[in-house]
């Protein structure tokens, strides 16, 4: 398709011109290990903690890089590297990993507020895709240990509603680890997290919600119940979506049965959350369009259009619809206008609601050598399988 031939090369250039030399430069800690990611707009780092996030997420990254058609020796070496690094020191008692770091290594932080449940998954991909690359027992033990440490600080994390996010990223990462550890991880694993994300999707209103009663239903009365992020509920069905692409299947029962419910939903999630006065996808949206109690709602910040970007290429992916390309090239268009940086390498993470760009950061202990590297690869990857023909598959037909 024309809208998306365009885009092909357009975004190869970026991730391997542009995305990969400003982190492969400015972020990795020679001295110390590890990496730096609160980097200003020319790289220079603004804080040297390490958030554990990050520093999973960029030895995921490389990672993936050497085992795509990218790959170069140089980015195996920063994956391993940061794994070292990471397993030498950011170890609390129990086996799994603290949340902040100092810039030596030295926890400061095992926890923050619920966030540093996350840690144990991101862990679990990294050693998953190192182990792709080198199959050492020490990559697999690492994975399969993060998997079970991210469990556990799922069931431990105990409040009056569950969180859509703990079941996407669980989805994720046995998508990732089924297809490097196939005896190890189930179908029916999967499965269950594609049944309990639906969970938080209120079929009647379109979209999904961050977070939904312990016992069921849905929560209009609150603010925590009517809270939404748009960037999440199309990130989940994108891990969906790819799910359903590695089966290869249409006659798999669970395909048959949400397929055409995940492509809907991405395009009322896309709606929902898409800014039609300004461009962008909205930040956090309140369900009933009452005020939202996070100020952030009022940027228009990276992850999400990020996300949506990937999520409506992959739908078009399974189904060919015309529809999907056009919010693919709308999206691209706001980032490339709006976020990308036309002067110095990689992207602002945040713009006003309006688009205007006030914000200067390149990295934080938030965003960091992952989400924009991530869509890149994943889009040239769909876009090598369709718009260049090479081996396209389409599992809704």
């Amino acid at each position: 398709m024309d809208v998306l031939k365009k885009w092909h090369s357009r975004l190869e250039n970026e991730l391997t011109g542009n995305i990969v030399p400003f982190w492969q430069k400015y972020s990795i800690d020679r001295e110390f290990g590890g990496f730096l990611t609160c980097l200003e707009r020319d790289g220079l780092p603004y804080d040297t903690l390490k958030q554990m996030w990050m520093q999973w997420r960029e030895v995921y990254m490389f990672a993936a890089l050497y085992n795509s058609r990218f790959g170069k020796a140089e980015y195996l070496d920063i994956a391993l590297s940061g794994f070292d690094f990471l397993c030498r020191y950011g170890r609390k008692a129990d086996g799994g990993f603290a949340y902040m770091l100092d810039r030596q290594g030295g926890i400061i932080a095992e926890k923050a507020d619920g966030a540093e449940v996350f840690s144990g998954s991101f862990a679990a991909v990294a050693a998953a895709e190192l182990y792709r690359a080198l199959p050492e027992k020490r990559f697999a033990d690492e994975a399969f240990s993060a998997l079970t440490s991210y469990r556990q600080a799922v069931a431990q994390n105990h409040t009056a509603y569950e969180r859509l996010a703990h079941s996407m990223i669980e989805l994720n990462v046995l998508t990732i680890m089924q297809q490097v550890f196939p005896d190890r991880i189930s179908r029916e694993e999967i499965d269950v997290c594609i049944e309990k994300i639906f969970r938080f999707y209120h079929p009647e209103m379109g979209i999904f919600f961050e977070n939904a009663p312990v016992g069921g239903g849905f929560d209009l009365a609150s603010q925590e119940g009517r809270f939404t992020n748009p960037g999440h509920a199309l990130e989940g069905l994108s891990f969906i979506l790819e799910e359903f692409r590695l089966r290869e299947n249409a006659d798999d029962p669970l395909v048959k049965k949400f397929l055409p419910l995940t492509l809907s939903a991405v395009k009322t999630s896309f709606a929902y959350g898409w800014d039609n006065e300004s461009g962008g996808i909205w930040y956090f949206k309140d369900a009933l369009g009452k005020p939202v109690a996070k100020n952030e709602f009022m940027l228009k910040a990276w992850w999400p259009q990020n996300e949506a970007a990937t999520a409506v290429l992959r739908a078009y992916e399974a189904s060919g619809e015309a529809e999907f390309a056009e919010m693919f090239d709308r999206v691209e268009n706001f980032c490339w206008e709006n976020l990308r940086d036309p002067e110095f390498p990689e992207w602002f993470a945040y713009a006003a609601v309006d688009g205007r760009q006030f914000h200067t950061c390149k990295g934080s202990r938030f965003k960091g050598f992952f989400h924009i590297p991530r869509h890149l690869l994943n889009c040239i990857e769909i876009l090598d399988r369709t718009v260049s023909k090479k081996g396209e598959i389409n599992y809704g037909s």
